[in-house]
Parts: structure tokens; sequence; C-alpha cells
């Protein structure tokens, strides 16, 4: 079992904007995540007026957060976080290849993306069906996609997914976007993308590999058969928090409620970014986060 002074459980903005202010503090900390470094930013199209960049690929920036961890020789402990529980005044974290123990811990593990819940969704996994346009966007040159959800990062998919495929369709619960008015304009705009609305999904039509798409107008009830042969269900993420084991820390959705020096009710157990319950999510304010929680990580080791 290996014991430290402090643990980040992810490697995102917030995991990596604490652990840069840790290792100035010179804390006998570490960082331990299961992905690549960088989190949710590596799958995003584009990331537009981060600071310093009116607008950049997201793995570029995500590239550009990893090297400022490599810049102060601080190492990642490859490993995912299978639970994590606090006996005494000590938590204790169990991975899928160790055991680790620490005073103080902050959770910056990010979210996962949302399923719809249709039959054949986790069986078209890699064979139709994606959840990263940036990721798996190139399998899909010159073939007809849908993209089902709303929100900006749906959006942003689908723009990206729009220079590459035949014919991209856009599909809405909704009338109105929850996304941006000017991202939404960019896609009208676009010969081959279609925007479907109010529709949802309601058959993912398959064999070996997807090749069409039911879905139902949720004002008559009519269905309508898209051919397709990619899907990518953009509907929202859930928080990464199902290893936490004490009782208390998650509200009802998953998500860590903490103090402004973003404490959650657990004494010593700290989170930030995108696992707070907040509306807003953007890089720099996840950053923000980690940087606010290192703070009162050190003060709190002090005590």
């Amino acid at each position: 079992m290996e014991r430290f002074d402090a643990i980040i459980i992810g490697a995102g903005p917030c995991g990596i904007g604490a652990a840069l202010k840790l290792k100035e503090a010179g804390v006998n900390f570490a960082i331990i995540n299961a992905g690549t470094p960088g989190g949710k930013v590596n799958i995003a199209p584009r990331v537009d007026n981060y600071p310093g960049f009116k607008e950049i690929p997201g793995p570029d920036l995500a590239f550009e957060l990893y090297k400022r961890l490599l810049d102060k020789k601080i190492d990642i402990i490859p490993d995912k976080i299978l639970s994590l529980t606090k006996e005494g005044e000590e938590f204790v974290l169990k991975g899928e290849y160790g055991e680790y123990t620490a005073k103080a811990v902050l959770i910056a593990s990010g979210t996962f993306e949302r399923k719809i819940g249709l039959p054949k969704e986790e069986e078209m996994l890699g064979h139709g069906l994606s959840y990263c346009s940036i990721c798996d966007g190139h399998f899909f040159k010159g073939v007809d996609v849908a993209v089902i959800g709303g929100g900006n990062a749906a959006l942003k998919e689908a723009i990206h997914l729009s220079k590459i495929v035949k014919k991209l369709y856009v599909i809405h619960r909704r009338n109105e976007f929850r996304g941006s008015v000017n991202l939404v304009n960019e896609l009208k705009a676009m010969d081959n993308v279609e925007i479907i609305t109010p529709y949802i999904s309601k058959e993912i039509l398959a064999d070996d590999k997807i090749y069409g798409l039911v879905i139902e107008n949720r004002e008559d009830g009519s269905l309508r058969t898209l051919d397709i042969q990619g899907l990518f269900p953009l509907v929202g993420q859930l928080p990464n928090t199902q290893f936490v084991q004490i009782p208390g820390v998650l509200n009802e959705w998953g998500t860590i409620p903490v103090e402004r020096n973003m404490e959650s009710s657990c004494k010593g157990l700290f989170a930030g970014g995108d696992v707070l319950p907040r509306e807003i999510r953007q890089i720099y304010l996840a950053q923000h986060d980690g940087v606010v929680a290192a703070n009162s990580i050190i003060e709190y080791l002090k005590k």
C-alpha cells in the first residue's frame, strides 16, 4: 500500500491545476488517472476562447496542459480507482492495480457519457456507434451519420463531423437547443446537415453494424427511419463518482456539493471540476477549482 499526504483522482484541468500547486508547495502527493491526461478536453473537436488561444483543437490543448506536468516532473499513476473510503483520519483508495492511503483527497474525476438507453446501444459501440467524433470521426468519411443531442458539446461534435461525413442528421428532443445559437446557425448553414426536431430515438437498426435509426416525433407520435451508418449519442454526461463510498458526500445526482474552499461534507475530502453540481462547465473553472482545492489541502495538512 502506497502512502501519501494527498491524492488527486483525475488528470483533467482540475487535477492538473491542483497538482501544479501542490508540487510548488512541496506536498507529498500523487495524481492517479485511468485515462488520457487532459480528460474530456481530449475529445473536444475545438475549444473556443480559452485564455491564450482564440481557438484550439481539444487534443492540442490537452497536451499543452499535460506538458505542464511534464515540465514540473510530476508523474501520473495509471490506475482506475474502484473505491474510496475513510478509516479514522486516513482515506483508503483501492484501484485496479494498487491500494493507496492519504490524509487528504481531491476528487477531480470528471464525467462519463450518458447512454440513450436503447437496445443494441452497448453492443454497437465500435460497430457504427461512438461517443466521440474527434476519436472516431475518420471512420465515417463519406457516409451518412446521425448525432443525438442539443448541448454545446453535441453541436461542436456535429460541426466537426459535418466536414467528414456525406450527410449529417442532428436530432434533438426539443425545438429549442440548449447550446449556443451561433453553433446552431453554423450547422444550419451547412448543405449536408439536416436538423430534426422535436424527435427522440426509438430503435437502433443493426445486424453486425448499424444501418438505420428509427425516431419518433414528440408532438404527433409519427415515426421516421433514417438510413445511417454511424450514430453519435451526445446527450450529456454523468459524474464519475461511483467509487465514492463515504456516506453523505454525494447528492441524489451523484455530484459532490462543496464549500467555497472546495471541501465536501467529509473533512479532508475535496472536489472540483465537472463532479460539482454546477450548470456551467468550463475548462478555466475546473482549473480554478483545482488551485483553490490545492490551497485548501495545504492548509488542511498544516492542521
